[in-house]
Order: C-alpha cells, then structure tokens, then sequence
C-alpha cells in the first residue's frame, strides 16, 4: 500500500489507517491463540524422545552380549539387534533435528505480541488524528504507518515460522511411526527365537519383553505428538492464507502454501 494513500489530511480517512485490518488481525490472533495448546502438546511428547532412544540404545548392546554368549543359537538374535542399532541411530537423528527446533510455543507468543504491538499502534493512530495540528499529524501518522508495516510482516514471518516448525515436526512423527513398527517386528522375532533356545530363553524373552515395552512407549509418545499437530495443521493451513492475504494488502512478501 503506499504511504500517500495510507495517509491523509482527509479527516475521513486517517481514522481507518490501522482499523481496517483489525478484522484480519482478529482472525489471526484467535487461530494462534486456539492452536498453542496443540503445539506445545506436540513439543512436549517429542522431548521424551531423547530418554527413549537411549534406552533402546542400552538395550541393544545388551542383547548383543547376550547373543554372543548363546553361540550358535543366538545367531539370528544377533542379527536383529544389528537392525535395531540402525532404528536407533534414526532415533537420535530425529532427536538432534527436534532439539534445534526454534520452540514453537515462542514463536507463538512472538505472534500475540507483535499482534499486541499492532493494537498500540492503532490506538496511537487514532490519538494522533484526534488531537495532532494538520502538519505534525501527517508527519506522526507516516511514521505510524511505517512502524505498522514492519509490525504486519513480523506477523508474516512468524506464521511461516509455525508452519516451518509444524511440518518438520510432522515429518519427524511419521518417521518415528516408521521405527515403531520395524522395532515391534524385532521384538516379536526375538520373542520367537527364545523359544527355540535353550537355556538361554530366559534371557532373550527378557530382551523381547522389555524391547515390546520401550515400543509402546514411542507409540505412546508418537501418538499424543500426532494428535496435537492434526489440530496445529488445520490451523496452520487457515494461518497461511490469511497472512497470504495480509501480505497482499501490504504489498509484502509472498507466504508459501506448502501444505
């Protein structure tokens, strides 16, 4: 928007400077408002990954030893704790990429204030244009607007914010469900190999067992991480077009719609 025709000496035009976006403002506000919870849900299931990989870590040096000392019998158990290294190796891949994740739930707060910031603006505006001589009001009012539209692509750039952060952590789950389904594999096929061996089937039932346990803890966390982000997406997708079209009205940067 240009500054000649965001501001006026028209005392019927420079109220509206910063009210007539107040409605795409409010839209904005309420979706990231709605969306926090479900986002710091997602964050908070995600940080249990780093003590669930490293016990799966642990448990796979063990059940190599155990093998070993089986011998022969212990052979296909052996292999499959090769594979379950891998998994874990995955595991803390997703783990490094989810700790330098920018918090979501900040950028969020960073949304509400910038909002805020635009508020105060406004309420300026209108003061300025109530009590402001002609002269100085035109000067005020340029740089109002001016501070307005860094304040509205601060917004911009905080929604793709969220959404960049959302879609990694979407990529992350889908990849840690990947990793439960392959471990719950593993662990049945130990479970199986220690009925055929020997003295040695207490201890690769143990390793079964408590392998089938850290699954079902990942599944656990994988699922509260999932359910959080089906609300975060939907709230994402209405977040872009709307500051799609807010960059627009300002004649700012183009919001990718990568979803």
């Amino acid at each position: 928007m240009a500054l000649s025709s965001a501001v006026s000496t028209d005392s019927q035009d420079r109220p509206g400077v910063f009210r007539r976006y107040r409605g795409i403002l409010k839209q904005i506000e309420n979706r990231v408002r709605a969306m926090s919870p479900e986002i710091n849900r997602a964050n908070r299931a995600m940080f249990r990954l780093a003590d669930l990989s490293e016990d799966m870590r642990i448990l796979s040096l063990n059940a190599e030893l155990a093998a070993g000392r089986a011998g022969s019998r212990g052979a296909a158990v052996r292999a499959l704790t090769q594979y379950t290294r891998g998994l874990v190796r995955r595991l803390i891949e997703i783990n490094e990429s989810a700790s330098g994740l920018p918090t979501l739930y900040r950028t969020s707060a960073a949304t509400l204030r910038t909002l805020r910031h635009l508020r105060q603006l406004e309420e300026a505006t209108v003061l300025v244009d109530t009590v402001g001589a002609p002269g100085s009001a035109l000067d005020a009012l340029s740089i109002l607007e001016k501070c307005r539209a860094v304040e509205v692509q601060e917004i911009v750039g905080h929604i793709q914010g969220i959404n960049d952060g959302t879609t990694r952590l979407g990529v992350m789950v889908r990849v840690v469900d990947d990793i439960v389904s392959q471990a719950a594999s593993i662990a049945t096929n130990i479970a199986a190999e220690a009925v055929s061996a020997g003295v040695h089937e207490a201890e690769f039932r143990a390793v079964a067992e408590t392998m089938t346990r850290y699954v079902e803890e990942l599944r656990t966390m994988n699922d509260e991480a999932a359910r959080g982000l089906r609300g975060a997406f939907e709230g994402c997708r209405a977040l872009l077009e709307i500051a799609a079209a807010l960059s627009r009205k300002h004649a700012g940067p183009v919001v990718r719609l990568d979803r």
